[in-house]
């Protein structure tokens, strides 16, 4: 009950809060309440002296006069009844609409780490279920509220003055109606708990369906998807079930209650009234009063529990709304120009959270018109510096100077102002594609964009459409091929004609075709610019003038491509286990017996064996999405990736998938599969488009057969790799 007490009280100060905000409109919904109270107060005392006065003395003239004031008076408080409806929707659509705009902005400047660890289908409860409980209790339990509680006690006061005695009964049984709410009420307010989690699960379980449909069709997989569906589908609707009808029962127990409470009170009434303690009018008067508390008591009850139901929705509107955010421009920001000299790290440090750094102690420099690529292996750090030197995110210790000023005292819309990029995943919009070349900078004409479609190569297929620049493009751009998404992103990259350009990954995504045409777009976009590149593809960035290179957040070595390659260093491992393979334009791979020594099992070979054994590999193309390797499956295939991005998972003892590793261009698995036929034992997933070469056992085993030597080969470094 304390508790109770308490989350009213808190919940009903925050309503307070919100509602005095709007002081004009606050004072005419409570004038509204009032007027109902004055109301069901004077309508039964005028029953009361109707029957008392006028119809013992036969007076018709003062029954016609009461008749009119009663008219009146439901005129009166008829109209103050649809006022305080009518403000009190308005104004809670106004503060409904300011707290949803509050997260929107919210949204603007919370951290990457926050984004890292939410769940998005949480996240948008905030706007569906969360707001539509609160809309419940602010704007229809609230006013029902407060008008039953102080109908409830003027009532109760008025009875008092008429007789006592039947007040003080009112004043005892009554209570007795809400004690199904105290004792039910904590109960409903769990399971409404349990109920949204349990709907969120559910909507997750859809929303992996939906998002990886190809995985589940390519592996045919619809026991296990059902299962998972059917188990959370089932949860969700026994703790729907069991809310429903807590909350559907909890009124029902306490308007019996109060009836039989009221039945009390009235067999009182009338025995005092047959002993004439009581007179007739007072009875009536009574009567209505209590009839009136009885269902002033229901209702209060009744939306109570709608009005409490709101609280922890609304702490969780409360909790986003005070997430920390990340730091915004400072009292004494100064205005960036465009860059004139260079862009320096000095002894910069970066981490996300406790534990190792992703940026560990870098120093660098990067001069105007430069063109600088940022590489290594996955989750060495290199995009985590790119968002350095964008300044999403602000460095632990060190700084970043931009032409001699520190980045942390630059404005952030001037930083963006004189940039553009382009990302790993080409983001577009809901909207059309004239609202997503010019996203971030609606001053570009039409003429400017027309041109930069142009130069970006989409412009001829955005003529063909049926309403061309003016169609809109559905969710994530998926009517779109990826291509033709990258190309939007340069083509908003080209309309912001920016002078400093960061490019992310920008056709990892992409398959190689469409990665060789995108690369010569590029190649327009950079030029006279200072462009910053992000990529794992050595390739790419070959004839960039510096590159960066990074080994577990440190810098390791840093030049161009000659001076990398004659160091002999961690960039020429990588260079050597990325080339070695060639792609036709229709997408085939090959692969070079040089490239395929380089891989342990092979590297004891002849080079003729080895020539031999590149003719037996296949192609084989992979979407994002979808799975190549099925822990648990059993292995008949070797593989290599000759371009793109795939991530290594294993179940945990929990049954939950775990992401151990990311691999990418020149990295092979499944090896052992070539020897003899064992359940896998990590999953494969593609994350981009990925090309792979693949060996299967059977041709592996025709070929042993003309060339028994290399099965004793492979025997032996495969003996050798795994007693290592």
């Amino acid at each position: 009950m304390r508790q109770s007490i308490i989350d009213f009280i808190f919940l009903w100060s925050n309503y307070n809060k919100f509602l005095r905000s709007h002081g004009r409109e606050y004072a005419v919904i409570l004038l509204g309440i009032f007027s109902q109270l004055i109301f069901y107060i004077l309508y039964p005392l005028i029953f009361k002296y109707i029957f008392d006065q006028i119809v013992p003395n036969k007076d018709f003239d003062q029954l016609v006069a009461y008749a009119v004031g009663i008219v009146i008076l439901l005129v009166t408080c008829g109209f103050g009844a649809y006022i305080q409806t009518k403000y009190m929707a308005h104004v809670g659509g106004k503060i409904l609409s300011d707290l949803r705009s509050q997260m929107v902005s919210k949204f603007h400047n919370l951290s990457f780490s926050f984004y890292a660890g939410v769940d998005s289908v949480d996240l948008l409860s905030r706007f569906s279920n969360d707001m539509d409980k609160l809309e419940n209790s602010l704007t229809r339990a609230l006013p029902s509220l407060l008008e039953s509680i102080l109908i409830t006690i003027g009532c109760l006061v008025t009875i008092f003055f008429i007789d006592w005695r039947l007040a003080v009964s009112a004043g005892i049984l009554i209570p007795i109606g809400f004690s199904a709410n105290s004792i039910l009420g904590p109960r409903e307010d769990r399971l409404n708990s349990e109920s949204r989690q349990q709907k969120n699960s559910m909507l997750m379980v859809v929303s992996d369906f939906i998002n990886s449909w190809l995985l589940i069709r390519a592996f045919n997989d619809k026991v296990h998807v059902k299962k998972r569906f059917d188990l959370s589908n089932d949860n969700y609707t026994k703790t729907s079930s069991n809310y429903s009808y807590c909350s559907n029962i909890t009124p029902v127990f306490s308007d019996y209650g109060v009836n039989a409470s009221l039945a009390v009170i009235v067999v009182v009434g009338a025995i005092l009234t047959m002993k004439g303690a009581l007179t007739a009018g007072s009875f009536i008067g009574c009567f209505a009063l209590l009839r009136k508390v009885a269902d002033g008591s229901a209702k209060s009850a009744k939306n109570y529990t709608t009005f409490i139901n709101a609280l922890r929705p609304y702490k969780r509107i409360q909790k986003l709304l005070a997430e920390e955010e990340i730091a915004g421009d400072r009292h004494d920001s100064v205005e960036l120009y465009p860059l004139k000299s260079d862009i320096v790290f000095k002894n910069v440090s970066f981490g996300y959270g406790a534990g190792q750094l992703a940026i560990d102690d870098i120093s660098f420099s990067i001069k105007k018109g430069n063109s600088v690529a940022i590489v290594g292996t996955s989750g060495s750090g290199k995009s985590t510096l790119l968002k350095l030197i964008m300044r999403i995110v602000e460095p632990s210790c060190g700084s970043i100077l931009y032409d001699g000023i520190n980045l942390d005292l630059a404005s952030v819309a001037s930083v963006r102002r004189h940039s553009s990029m382009v990302l790993q995943e080409s983001h577009v919009l809901r909207g059309t594609i004239v609202e997503n070349i010019r996203y971030g900078s609606d001053g570009i004409s039409d003429e400017r964009l027309y041109d930069a479609a142009e130069r970006a190569g989409i412009h001829d297929f955005i003529t063909q459409l049926p309403l061309g620049y003016e169609t809109v493009i559905n969710d994530r751009g998926s009517s779109l091929s990826g291509g033709q998404r990258q190309r939007i992103a340069i083509a908003r990259a080209f309309a912001h004609d920016p002078p400093l350009l960061f490019l992310d990954e920008p056709t990892s995504m992409l398959d190689p075709i469409n990665e060789a045409a995108i690369n010569d777009t590029f190649t327009k976009l950079t030029g006279g610019r200072t462009v910053i590149l992000v990529s794992h593809r050595l390739a790419t960035s070959r004839d960039f003038d510096k590159i960066l290179v990074l080994h577990k957040g440190k810098l390791i070595e840093e030049g161009n491509h000659h001076e990398l390659m004659a160091m002999d260093g961690f960039y020429r491992t990588m260079w050597d286990k990325q080339n070695g393979f060639m792609i036709s334009a229709e997408g085939n791979a090959k692969i070079t017996p040089e490239r395929l020594r380089l891989i342990p099992i092979f590297s004891n070979l002849e080079l003729q064996v080895l020539s031999d054994l590149a003719g037996q590999f296949d192609t084989e193309a992979f979407e994002a999405g979808v799975r190549i390797i099925q822990e648990g499956a059993p292995g008949d295939k070797f593989y290599i990736a000759v371009r793109g991005n795939l991530k290594v998972l294993k179940k945990d003892p929990d049954g939950r998938e775990v992401e151990l590793a990311v691999l990418s261009d020149g990295d092979h698995f499944g090896e052992i599969a070539l020897m003899k036929s064992v359940a896998r034992t990590a999953s494969i997933e593609a994350l981009s488009h990925t090309s792979c070469l693949s060996l299967s056992r059977e041709r592996f085993n025709r070929l042993v057969g003309t060339q028994p030597e290399l099965f004793k080969a492979l025997t032996e470094a495969m003996a050798a790799r795994f007693t290592a």
